[in-house]
Parts: structure tokens; sequence; C-alpha cells
């Protein structure tokens, strides 16, 4: 069988009910040049199973997984049975535009490296074609992790985190073999930790100006298929999503002056100083900026409905602990953040009403 052009990456557990929309999206691209892989990491072993048969698609590759896998072995179970060019991951809550891939093609066929796109929130159910061609700016990788060390949200978005990027399957193989834990999609955050090993080995990222990836019915919203609203709620799922990983909560926070357990931007923190490797760049980390972001996360936590009181107290410990000087710029960059995170709902709303 010839080699796929695409390697679509498709790990999930416990959400065959959202899964064929996933699947769905995959099948209907305009460019057919795929595998997709359906990683099943199900506590049941017949939910995803019978989802998957309904699909009579001979590009679809369903393996089981034991069921108790953390998430980053999935992915990284999900990895290993890849045999295309280029490679993506899917999650189950996502959808493919229906060109993306036919849009990926065109930037990854005219020499990029690697190539990341936005990915949106909707209300909608499904998400119409990009225009062709996407405009797309190449950025550079140090620049990119600068932005990260200084906080700056721009950064969040264009760190290829594998489930908004597409990169050669060589390459991941060998960011693979010298990973420091020996898995692509690493603990703490399978997405970050790729992004941050990928950074450490590539001169570039052709970033697309058009998303090609949507999370429909503003699910990230309503927090039932979020991680990252489990940490704020404290919910079983990160719970058990804690209890999985080869470390410990102490490990993670031992690098952070903010020492709260279930803050993901700790969780990524220790994902940046244990994976991000590169020969002559050692970025700084802002930590007035940190603390800007931590105060920022804790006030959308409580919008959410999260219980903030750990990293409310956590936060002020913190900062008592600091000089005047310190605590003055850090609220300072926090009424900046506040500023451009209002700044970028209006212009959001606006733009949504003119189109």
């Amino acid at each position: 069988m010839p080699e796929p052009f695409f390697s679509i990456l498709l790990p999930t557990k416990n959400r065959s009910e959202i899964l064929p929309g996933a699947i769905g999206s995959v099948l209907a691209q305009t460019d057919g040049d795929f595998e997709l892989v359906i990683s099943d990491n199900d506590d049941s072993p017949e939910a995803t199973r019978d989802v998957v048969s309904r699909f009579g698609d001979p590009r679809i590759r369903y393996v089981r997984t034991t069921g108790n896998l953390a998430m980053h072995e999935n992915w990284d179970h999900a990895f290993a049975q890849a045999s295309g060019k280029h490679v993506l991951v899917l999650e189950d809550k996502m959808r493919l535009v229906p060109n993306a891939l036919a849009a990926l093609r065109d930037h990854l066929l005219a020499g990029a490296e690697l190539v990341s796109f936005p990915v949106t929130f909707v209300k909608a159910a499904e998400l119409p074609p990009v225009s062709t061609p996407v405009r797309s700016v190449d950025l550079d990788a140090t620049a990119i992790v600068e932005d990260f060390a200084k906080f700056r949200p721009r950064a969040f978005d264009r760190i290829p985190k594998g489930l908004d990027c597409c990169a050669p399957r060589s390459l991941l193989q060998r960011i693979k073999s010298e990973s420091p834990t020996g898995f692509l999609f690493s603990h703490v955050c399978p997405d970050y930790s790729f992004g941050f090993m990928v950074l450490s080995r590539i001169g570039s990222v052709r970033h697309l100006r058009s998303p090609l990836v949507y999370v429909p019915n503003n699910w990230m919203w309503s927090g039932k298929y979020s991680n990252g609203q489990a940490t704020y709620r404290k919910d079983a799922i990160i719970r058990r999503f804690v209890q999985q990983l080869p470390v410990t909560p102490d490990d993670i926070i031992a690098m952070v002056p903010v020492k709260a357990r279930y803050l993901w931007i700790n969780m990524v923190l220790y994902d940046f100083f244990t994976k991000y490797r590169r020969a002559g760049h050692n970025p700084r980390i802002d930590w007035a900026a940190y603390h800007a972001f931590v105060m920022s996360l804790i006030l959308l936590g409580r919008r959410l409905g999260g219980d903030m009181a750990e990293e409310s107290t956590a936060v002020e410990a913190s900062l008592r602990s600091l000089g005047f000087g310190f605590r003055l710029n850090v609220h300072w960059k926090f009424l900046g953040q506040i500023w451009r995170s209002l700044w970028r709902a209006v212009a959001g709303r606006l733009a949504t009403r003119k189109s």
C-alpha cells in the first residue's frame, strides 16, 4: 500500500458520543490522500469500537489500547501506528474544515518544514471551507519561545502543539528518538511538550492566518470536553490525569513561585523547563508577567465557576515574599493583560457582526 501523504492521529477516551463528528470531518476532506489512525483508550472496550465500525472507509485504522493509558501514552500509541509522510493530531472534540488537508498540502509542497494554524471555537456545528490560497507568515522558532517566556498571548496560539500543526513524520521520529522521556507527546501536557521539543529543533514555523480546525457548539466553554476547564473546577477527570502522570504535583510546582497544584500554566512551564533544549538559546522567564498571567487565570476560573481558593492563596503568598517594585510591575502587567483581553473580545464581536 503506498505511503499516504497525511497521517491524522485521533486519540480518544470515553467520548464515543462526539467521535462520529470528528471522523466525518476527516472523511469529508477534499484531499483524500490520508490515513486516519484512531487510538481507542476507552474504559469500555465496546463504545468507541462500535462507533468506528459504522464507517466502512479503508483509510480508517482502528487500534485498541489496554484502556488505562495516560493521555500522553495514548497520543504516542497513535503515532506509533502512523505510516503517512506528514502527521497531524485531531482530538475527538475537534473538526477539520473541508479543505484543511488541501490547504496544508499547498504549503508543505511549497517547502514549509512545519505548518501551524489557528484553532477556533464556534457556536455552529460546522465551519465552511477556508478561502485559498491561505495567507501565511513565517515565524522564527526562537521568537515564539521568547514570546512565551514573556507570556504574550500570541505565543500560545503560535507554539506548534500537534493539535494545531502538521509536520513531517521523519522529523517527528527524530524528535522522539532524542526525547528526554522517550515520548513524542510527553508528560505533563502532551501538546505543549511536543511543541517545545519541536521548537528546539526547527528554524521557523509557517503559520497560516485562517483556522483549519474548529471546536463546534462552543464545547470548550461548556466545559464538558475541556481538560483545561477541568483544572479550574478540579474535576475528577483532572485528578485522574494528575494521578496517572509519572511525576508528582510537587515535581511540577518545584520550579515555579506560585505553588498551586492544578494551575495549568504551571504544568506547561514544567514541560518548558524539561523539554526545551536549544543550543545557544536560554530564554529568561518574565516572572512578573507570570504572576500577572496567573492572576488573569484566577479571574477566568472564577467566571467559569471554579474554586480558585488554592490559586489565590498561592499567588498572594508568592507576592508577599517579593519587593514592592516587583509587585507594582505585576499589577501593571495584569491591567495590561485585562485591557488586551477586553480589546480582543470587542474586536472579535465586531468581526462576527461584519461577517
